[in-house]
């Protein structure tokens, strides 16, 4: 399973274990412990502090009995006095980019990058290397029956830094995070998201891709994935 249900999944239960509206989350941090199939799974929450003015949840995704994901988050007060800067931020393109029609990328079909976001080019592909600024909004519902929280919506794109500033290795090996760190400044204002991404390396087999998260009025956060060279015989 791509990062991004993943993500969005472990946002909801985290949310939902928490039933607090008076916080929102500044931080939120996902760890894929071993590849999360497509199929049945059982999520759990726990809130470990509940605080007048702060609160941190846990939650965890398991299958067959087995952890395969786990989220930490930390909620605090709502910010006051947001000072934005909407002229510095990019419009969005008109036209919907489409990942799957790339001639040299085997996306799966249904799959998340190709069917599930809707995606606005700026700069840069999520099919070519490269630092990237692209605009992304989910364009199908995290859990059926239910409208996604700002929070959630944004969780569930934040994986995706790794495709829009993605590179390989200097003997062109892909990389693969795994986790994803979420700083949110505030909650987004609406369902778009701007990614600005690029990947970060020393050394050949280790790397960390940054994102900076803008809406439409002004900056929301970033994204941190560390990075690994993929072990053969991953399929992308």
């Amino acid at each position: 399973m791509h990062g991004g249900p993943i993500c969005g999944i472990l946002a909801w239960t985290i949310e939902n274990s928490l039933q607090r509206g008076d916080l929102v989350c500044s931080r939120l941090t996902v760890e894929i412990l071993s590849g999360v199939p497509v199929g049945e799974l059982q999520t759990s929450g726990r809130v470990v502090k509940n605080g007048k003015q702060t609160a941190v949840v846990e939650g965890s995704i398991e299958f067959n009995g087995q952890i395969v994901a786990r989220a930490s988050s930390q909620w605090l007060c709502p910010p006051e006095q947001i000072k934005l800067k909407p002229d510095e931020v990019p419009p969005i393109p008109l036209e919907r980019a489409d990942p799957g029609a790339h001639p040299e990328m085997n996306y799966p079909r249904p799959g998340f990058n190709a069917d599930a976001v809707d995606f606005r080019v700026i700069e840069g592909s999520t099919e070519e290397p490269g630092p990237g600024l692209i605009w992304a909004r989910l364009d199908h519902r995290l859990v059926g029956g239910e409208l996604p929280s700002m929070f959630q919506q944004v969780a569930t794109l934040s994986d995706l830094g790794a495709a829009v500033g993605w590179e390989n290795s200097d003997d062109d090996q892909p990389f693969i995070n795994t986790d994803v760190t979420l700083q949110l400044l505030r909650p987004p204002q609406d369902e778009w998201i701007l990614f600005e991404s690029e990947t970060r390396r020393v050394t050949n087999n280790l790397a960390c891709c940054t994102t900076t998260l803008m809406d439409q009025v002004g900056l929301v956060g970033w994204v941190l994935q560390s990075q690994i060279v993929a072990p053969v015989g991953i399929q992308f």
